[in-house]
């Protein structure tokens, strides 16, 4: 029983820096990537043409 007590122990001490460093990648690459891919609002918006009174132009 010690033995397996011993076990859990040594892979615990071996994944939880890998979990903390992945989870510290994930927060900071990961966060970077998504505002730097992310789509600005409005930046490819095409507005519809309008007339004066502000309803849509009929194209037909």
């Amino acid at each position: 029983m010690d033995v397996l007590a011993d076990a859990l122990t040594a892979i615990g001490a071996v994944l939880l820096p890998v979990a903390a460093v992945l989870l510290f990648e994930e927060l900071t690459l990961g966060g970077l990537v998504r505002l730097l891919l992310a789509r600005q609002a409005g930046a490819r918006k095409v507005e519809e043409p309008r007339n004066r009174k502000g309803d849509r132009t009929c194209w037909h």
